[in-house]
């Protein structure tokens, strides 16, 4: 009897969806065996900085516990820590320009990763650190980097996968893991298209003090994940967890930092506005500091909340190599941008498919976007189980229809959250606005039910 060929199985992109399918795949390979590659564009690991604090949700850990190894899942708490019970706060609060509590969904504080995935009621997060839950992904994980896939071509019998370099490889299916920018979407789906929010977002990581946290819990309600909402369509967004990090050539070696990051969100139009009177230069990250502290303080009062919003941007600007806010990527303006994968309206299921922000880039303002991948390589991971020659399409087509309906329903939850935040308000809608959320937190937690998220 003729033995069956084991089929290829080539992963695009060596984010936290594409190594938690890889993870999910080889778990898997008593059940249904898999030859599985990825590549990755970058050319190693740290070539690139890869990400600040996320929210892992109860989903995302479920799914996340579900694709990898007991091996890989004993060191999620160098990702994931514990939460720190009775000191820490696992979730979001929003306040108004001048640090006023306007919500704060009831979301279940929880011992660590593994009491989340197992959470069968509510919501829960934790806050983590995406770059070290993507090096505590990488491990035992071949990544062939330096590959950037720049086109496809399809046969009867698989998928030829050409890269940059000149070199090809062949596959039985072709997951396009490698986000926004995708290639492989832009080949397979081109009329999908990128929604722009017409909002621009800075974003880094920051060494703050114990004292600067502390005047922002203590008089702000700063718990976790806290964002305030201005008049003028601006945010300001602040996550950290309170455990701290070496302390290396900081200016006070008896005070505890702490790695947190910061956002800043304004309309872009306002760019347009004030570009004769401040010129920035986004290859040089001291020039875009400046320009988020002179937003702050054109569309924000003074008041207490701004000074300590002011102070930790006053930090973006590493004076060390040591300091944790070094990146890869430097703090520049970026646009806001989604992908409704149901912008499309039909998608031909084939041996090409896609997961996480290459089919689904979503609003960062729920903390939904890794979530959304992780559970994306759950779910593919689990139709591919029943894959032969035969009936390939119809696994494809299983994922891909859970998929687009799960992430359009998250990504235009997200949006219109976003939108919701960032549109300028002015006085009198800022109270209506305000109240209007003051109201929705008093019924979610009276009820205790997050509206802003999937219960259960």
């Amino acid at each position: 009897m003729q033995q069956q060929k084991v089929p290829t199985v080539i992963i695009i992109g060596a984010g936290l969806g594409g190594l938690t399918l890889y993870h999910a795949l080889i778990k898997n390979k008593d059940k249904k065996e898999f030859n599985v590659k990825i590549f990755d564009r970058e050319f190693s690991p740290q070539a690139r900085w890869q990400g600040y604090h996320i929210a892992i949700n109860n989903f995302g850990a479920r799914s996340l516990i579900n694709c990898i190894p007991s091996s890989i899942a004993l060191n999620l708490s160098k990702a994931i820590p514990n939460p720190v019970l009775n000191v820490e706060y696992h979730g979001l609060s929003l306040t108004d320009h001048t640090g006023n509590l306007l919500l704060r969904p009831p979301d279940k504080q929880v011992k660590d990763v593994f009491e989340a995935a197992n959470l069968s009621v509510g919501s829960s997060i934790i806050i983590t650190y995406r770059d070290k839950l993507r090096h505590v992904l990488l491990e035992n994980v071949p990544v062939q980097w330096g590959k950037k896939c720049i086109s496809y071509e399809e046969t009867d019998d698989g998928v030829w996968i050409l890269f940059e370099d000149g070199s090809k490889e062949f596959c039985d299916i072709l997951v396009g893991a490698d986000g926004i920018n995708s290639p492989v979407r832009k080949q397979k789906l081109p009329k999908l298209q990128i929604f722009d929010y017409g909002i621009t977002i800075i974003v880094t990581d920051v060494a703050a003090p114990k004292n600067l946290l502390d005047r922002l819990i203590t008089k702000f309600n700063g718990k976790g994940v806290t964002q305030s909402v201005g008049l003028n369509g601006e945010t300001s967004v602040t996550i950290f967890r309170l455990i701290p990090i070496e302390q290396e050539n900081y200016e006070n070696k008896n005070e505890s930092y702490y790695r947190t990051t910061i956002f800043f969100e304004y309309p872009s139009k306002l760019d347009d506005v004030e570009h004769d009177k401040i010129k920035v230069d986004d290859n040089d990250p001291a020039s875009v500091v400046d320009h988020v502290k002179y937003m702050i303080r054109k569309l924000r009062p003074e008041c207490e909340l701004t000074n300590v919003i002011l102070e930790l941007w006053d930090l973006a600007v590493p004076k060390t190599t040591s300091d944790p806010s070094k990146t890869y990527n430097p703090i520049r303006r970026r646009k806001m941008q989604d992908i409704d994968p149901l912008s499309v309206n039909t998608w031909t299921s084939n041996r090409i498919t896609l997961l996480g922000d290459a089919a689904h880039t979503t609003s960062p303002v729920l903390g939904l976007g890794a979530n959304n991948a992780i559970e994306d390589a759950e779910v593919l991971s689990r139709a591919l189980l029943n894959y032969s020659s035969e009936n390939y399409i119809s696994c494809i087509k299983e994922y891909e229809n859970e998929m687009r309906k799960r992430n359009s329903t998250e990504v235009l939850k997200s949006r219109f959250v976003e939108i919701r935040n960032t549109t300028p308000v002015g006085y009198i809608g800022c109270l209506f606005r305000n109240n209007l959320l003051r109201i929705i937190n008093t019924i979610m937690n009276f009820f205790n039910y997050n509206l802003l998220a999937r219960n259960g």
